[in-house]
This record gives C-alpha cells, sequence and structure tokens, in this order.
C-alpha cells in the first residue's frame, strides 16, 4: 500500500475556499484602488470592501475545520493560540516595516506633498504589537490592520467555545450558538469587537458543522438563515448577501484550478501590501499627463506590481511563517500512534 504516515487525519484542500480567498483580496484591493477615482471606476469597486466579510466567513469555516482535524481539546488552547499567533503575526509585523519604509521613501521624495503623517511613537508601535489601536483610540499604520484585530478576537473566543460548537449533541451546539448571539446583541454598537460581527464568523462555523457531518443539510441552512435575520440590522443587507452566499459556495461548490490557488495563498500578502505597495506607486501615475483617461491602466499596473511584490512576500516571510506554525503540533503524538494512523499518499494537508 502506497501510503504515508501522519499524526491527524489528512486534510484535503477545498478549492473554493482557496479561490474565495483570492477573489476577497482582489475585491478590497479594487475598493482602495478605486475609491474617489471617475464615477464609473469607483462604482466598479464600491462594493469591495464586502470582500473583509467574505475572509470573516472564511475563517468562521476553516479554523473548527482544522481545530476538528486535530481533535482540538480545550488544554489546546495555548498551543492553539500559539499556532495562530505565529501564522499571522511576522507577516503583519513585516508589512508595518514596508508600511513605514515606503512612508519614510514617499515624504523624502515629496516633502513639501500633503501627506498624512504617521505616529511613530512608542506607543503607538506598542498599541499595533497587541492589535490594540482601536480599543486605545490611535490610527492603524494601515487601514486593513483593524481586521486582523478583529481576527485575533475570533481565535481567542472560538478556542474557548469550540468544543461546545463542534459537539455531537445538538442541542449543546444551539445552545452556545444562542449563548453567543446574545454576546452579539450586547455589543451591537461596537464594530471593533468580535461579538459585532460575530454572526458572519457563525455562517462558517455552520457551513463546518454541515461538512463535518456534524449538522443535517437543513440544520445548516436554517441556521444561515437566522444569521440573515439577525444581521439585516445594524449589520446590513450588502454583508448578509455576501456572507451567506460565501457561505452557500463553501458548503456545496467545488473549485480546483491552480491558478485560483496560488492566488489564494498570496491573499494574506495581497491584503497586507496592497496599500503600502499598490496606493504608494499609485500616487505618482496618477499625475501623468492625461492620467484621467487611462486610470484603469494604471489601477491594473497597480494591482499587479502589488501581485508581483506579494508572490516575493509569501516567499520570504509568510510560508517560512507557515512552516513555523506548522511546527507547533497542537499536542505531543505517541510514536505507536503515528505508526498506526495511515493515509493515502495522494492526499494534501492544508
Amino acid at each position: 500500500m502506497n501510503a504515508i504516515l501522519t499524526s491527524v487525519s489528512a486534510k484535503p484542500k477545498i478549492g473554493i475556499v482557496g479561490a474565495l480567498r483570492g477573489f476577497a483580496a482582489l475585491a478590497v484591493v479594487w475598493f482602495h484602488f478605486t475609491f474617489g477615482q471617475t464615477p464609473w471606476l469607483k462604482w466598479s469597486g464600491q462594493y469591495g470592501w464586502l470582500g473583509v466579510e467574505t475572509f470573516f466567513v472564511i475563517s468562521g469555516f476553516i479554523i473548527p475545520y482544522s481545530l476538528y482535524q486535530y481533535r482540538y481539546e480545550i488544554r489546546d488552547y495555548f498551543r492553539f493560540l500559539g499556532k495562530r499567533l505565529v501564522r499571522l503575526h511576522p507577516p503583519y509585523l513585516a508589512s508595518i516595516v514596508v508600511v513605514i519604509a515606503t512612508y519614510l521613501v514617499t515624504v523624502a521624495l515629496y516633502p513639501h506633498a500633503n501627506i498624512s503623517r504617521l505616529d511613530l511613537s512608542p506607543s503607538n508601535f506598542a498599541s499595533h504589537f497587541f492589535y490594540l489601536n482601536d480599543f486605545v483610540h490611535k490610527e492603524w499604520f494601515n487601514v486593513v490592520y483593524w481586521t486582523l484585530s478583529i481576527e485575533l478576537q475570533w481565535y481567542l473566543l472560538l478556542g474557548l467555545v469550540f468544543p461546545f460548537l463542534a459537539s455531537r449533541r445538538w442541542y449543546v451546539q444551539i445552545a452556545a450558538t444562542i449563548i453567543l448571539l446574545i454576546t452579539h446583541r450586547l455589543w451591537l454598537r461596537n464594530m471593533y469587537v468580535i461579538f459585532h460581527i460575530l454572526p458572519v464568523f457563525l455562517i462558517g462555523v455552520f457551513v463546518f458543522q454541515y461538512r463535518v457531518g456534524l449538522s443535517s443539510v437543513w440544520r445548516m441552512l436554517l441556521s444561515v438563515a437566522a444569521m440573515c435575520i439577525v444581521m439585516k440590522t445594524p449589520i446590513g443587507i450588502p454583508v448578509t448577501i455576501v456572507a451567506s452566499a460565501t457561505g452557500m459556495l463553501i458548503a456545496f461548490a467545488t473549485l480546483e484550478n491552480r491558478w485560483c490557488l496560488r492566488l489564494g495563498e498570496i491573499s494574506y500578502s495581497v491584503y497586507l501590501l496592497h496599500v503600502p505597495v499598490g496606493l504608494t506607486l499609485m500616487s505618482p501615475l496618477s499625475h501623468l499627463p492625461y492620467s484621467g483617461s487611462y486610470m484603469i491602466v494604471i489601477d491594473l499596473v497597480c494591482t499587479a506590481a502589488c501581485i508581483a511584490a506579494s508572490v516575493l512576500f509569501y516567499r520570504w516571510i509568510e510560508e517560512p511563517s507557515q512552516k513555523w506554525s506548522s511546527a507547533i503540533k497542537m499536542k505531543p503524538v505517541k510514536k505507536k500512534v503515528v505508526k498506526e494512523e495511515l493515509v493515502p499518499a495522494t492526499a494534501s494537508a492544508d
């Protein structure tokens, strides 16, 4: 038998998730690039910000899916947080270096330009390091960083409630969901706290429950419909539509395309770099003669530059972080267990 050894059950890659990641990253990029441009260009990207909600649904699905594969227990909480921080934090810190570097270069080249000044105080660096800017009322170096704070809060919360959400008793799952929704209503007006946007993550959780056999298709659909009702106000109809559509695609669609998968792989890098790289490049290009008549070409050039920079960033920064994260095992594995668990060599793991 052609086989490989593994400490956990194999986790086949879910192609549609990679494609959605790539699409979400490009949607956010296009939103920021076309904002304030000609009416039709601005129209083309006006809903691109909803790519963030797609990322949140994906996180609501893929992180529980991974924990389920690892047979997560509450005693693994700090190992889980360690794995996620090692995955999230180094690229984030490296992107801060890129932001500051491009800012300093821009200021040096255009000393009289009207450029928003970055707060480079030690306290602002400290608040960035701990993802606290929204709580201490300091401006982020990069406008997208607030979502990483939400993502970190999701990890902190999920590690505590996952055993209940992944219970094989349906009433335990529902009880945990109801308690989470109560916290959502209590924190509804604070958009920088995870509980505000929690229904979006829960759509991903319901799809996870269905995909691993913890829930029926009808219960999953009813649960997603309930979240649509909850999110209608004040989160809004656009978020409701995109979040539910993302959930349905993950639940029922399949897509295996190597270009989509590759774009999905570098989506975090694209997300982190598109402001410091893309918008910094766009500034001088948009001042070329008659640039308004070919602004879409400039947008596409900046998008391509952003993707190229992200490929390098992924190779040098993000991919090593993934390897470091994978090196943190959720729990010690005895050698005899490793020998017993065999999966086909064709299976790929996330």
